[in-house]
């Protein structure tokens, strides 16, 4: 297999993106919150008293394209019981999916959230209006596992990306909705090539990297866009695929989703989501809830982690504006 700067998959952990990922997602960061908003935070003043907090967090569905809508429904039902529980609240703690980014935003403008999750693409789109600032991401966000792959089989004869004309391909990534399709026009646009939709006779999601890998492998489908940490972890439990797969092309980082605290929250409420954030994995029940969803911790946000996006979109507006001009 050829596959450039490949680390030791035998030693990378499974990812949630095997066992539903959007829906662990959603209650690793639910968990997440009710543990931080349980746990009182000292200040100048003495202890932060967080019971009569009013909690309403939102995300957008595009969060979580592929998950299981009533498993969404389930993780924030569970959302709601326990968090209520753990702060004590007199009033119940809402959560709220947004179908359209827009309508989200107009919330936190209007104070009606308190965190908000939601594709990072999304919320570059919208910073400019949105009044809220980035808190939280999960860890690895500057590793090798936040960048995208495109594969083929390494007998198929595709050795470019001009190669793919005609030819069918499936997205299996976790930002399927979004950023990976921005890569996807990267990757075109620099060919000279416009219209995805005109160039392969066929562009299909997966929910499942590992299963949508099996369908290249025996030919069904013949290019697919996954995660590398998602690819890795789909040729450690099946050692074949990988011996068959070529690596056509890898992104740089990319963010997947981010966590925001909008400006009308008061900064009692903040300081507790932020200072505990950074060291809850030094926590027994930390430990546990992060063993449990897969993941290692969740880290503040830097900007630095916006810049493979930001690289992307100042990319494709370029090789655009470099297309119009020759028309």
């Amino acid at each position: 297999m050829r596959y450039p700067t490949q680390k030791n998959p035998e030693n990378r952990r499974i990812p949630a993106s095997q066992v539903s990922t959007w829906t662990l997602f959603l209650l690793a960061t639910s968990a997440l919150l009710c543990i931080l908003f349980a746990t009182p935070s000292a200040t100048g003043a003495g202890k932060v008293d967080m019971s009569s907090e009013k909690l309403t967090v939102g995300f957008t569905s595009t969060s979580f394209p592929n998950a299981d809508q009533r498993e969404v429904q389930a993780a924030m039902h569970l959302w709601t019981r326990e968090l209520a529980r753990q702060m004590g609240i007199k009033a119940q703690a809402r959560t709220i999916i947004f179908s359209r980014t827009e309508d989200l935003v107009e919330a936190v403008n209007k104070g009606e959230l308190s965190v908000v999750s939601l594709p990072a693409l999304d919320y570059l789109y919208f910073r400019k209006i949105a009044r809220m600032s980035p808190s939280l991401v999960s860890s690895g966000v500057s590793g090798d596992e936040s960048s995208l792959l495109l594969v083929v089989r390494s007998d198929s004869g595709i050795r470019k990306i001009r190669d793919l004309r005609g030819k069918t391909l499936l997205l299996a990534a976790r930002k399927a909705s979004s950023s990976s399709r921005l890569w996807l026009s990267v990757l075109l646009l620099r060919e000279g090539i416009r219209d995805p939709s005109r160039f392969f006779s066929a562009t299909k999601e997966s929910v499942s990297p590992s299963k949508a890998l099996i369908n290249i492998y025996f030919g069904k489908n013949d290019a697919l866009i996954l995660s590398r940490e998602a690819f890795e972890a789909s040729i450690v439990l099946n050692p074949q695929l990988g011996k068959k797969m070529t690596v056509l092309a890898h992104s740089g980082n990319i963010l997947g989703v981010i966590t925001c605290i909008p400006d009308t929250v008061n900064k009692d409420l903040r300081h507790v989501i932020e200072s505990k954030a950074q060291h809850l994995h030094e926590t027994g029940i930390g430990r546990q809830m992060f063993t449990l969803f897969q993941m290692e911790r969740v880290v503040p946000f830097h900007p630095s982690y916006l810049e493979g996006l930001e690289d992307l979109l100042r990319e494709r507006n370029r090789l655009e504006a470099g297309l119009n001009r020759r028309k």
